[in-house]
């Protein structure tokens, strides 16, 4: 793999973690974006989104909810990808290993929050002298830096030396390559199970039933299934709209 692509991974890498360029686009978060940039880079996209969504469906139900962090999709995704793709790991070995990945850069995302918290105390000491110029870049410019060393650069490394990761992994017991592929075909049914966890709700859990079995018997896409659910949303949504104003008048 050449060191263009692998700098275009770094840099994959980098602004899926860094704060601003989740202001430009929240898909940076999702492994199902990143993988796909990723796989884009490395000359593989339909490859990398393939990968990146098996990755992302055991983070379909995410949340990070009173500062708990249960994984890091934003580094399982393009670290998982980049060596999934050179190491050439089927897609349920490949989300295995980014799971695993995501769980162990829990580490590396509490180090780029801690170490992001003194750049806010240098915008603050700024903020009081009234210059704009140096609050600005203490909010922008040192997390990239920072992302870039904790997030950037394994995914650099993976992406030019993570070739052999795929060959070593064949050298473990056949028991352990197939529990890998086991896990690996189970976590998506995790993650959807979390995400049903949110949407079981009485009024919500038919869409879900109805779209299963209009995949299952009727044999439609998702995105055809996706349209028609757009449609049926508008609908309920301007009958429920005439329904609210009848009553307030």
């Amino acid at each position: 793999m050449n060191v263009f692509s692998a700098i275009l991974v770094a840099l994959i890498a980098t602004c899926s973690t860094w704060w601003f360029s989740h202001t430009i686009t929240r898909t940076w978060l999702y492994p199902l974006w990143s993988g796909f940039l990723v796989g884009l880079a490395m000359g593989e996209p339909a490859q990398g989104m393939m990968i990146g969504a098996a990755i992302n469906l055991p983070y379909v139900g995410f949340i990070t909810a009173g500062g708990s962090m249960p994984g890091n999709p934003s580094f399982a995704g393009p670290v998982g990808t980049a060596l999934a793709i050179v190491s050439g790991l089927d897609i349920a070995t490949a989300t295995t290993v980014g799971v695993i990945l995501g769980s162990v850069a829990i580490l590396s995302w509490n180090a780029y929050m801690s170490i992001n918290v003194l750049w806010v105390h240098m915008a603050d000491k700024y903020a009081e002298q009234g210059n704009l110029k140096m609050v600005r870049f203490f909010n922008y410019v040192p997390s990239f830096f920072v992302s870039l060393v904790l997030n950037g650069v394994p995914a650099f490394l993976v992406v030019m030396y993570g070739s052999s990761f795929g060959t070593w992994l064949q050298t473990f017991p056949t028991a352990v390559v197939q529990a890998f592929e086991v896990v690996g075909a189970l976590m998506p049914a995790l993650g959807i199970g979390m995400l049903l966890n949110y949407i079981g709700k009485a009024k919500l859990i038919p869409f879900f039933f109805a779209g299963f079995f209009m995949t299952i018997y009727f044999d439609l896409g998702t995105m055809a299934i996706a349209v028609f659910a757009a449609i049926v949303g508008i609908v309920m949504f301007n009958f429920t709209k005439n329904d609210n104003k009848i009553g307030e008048a």
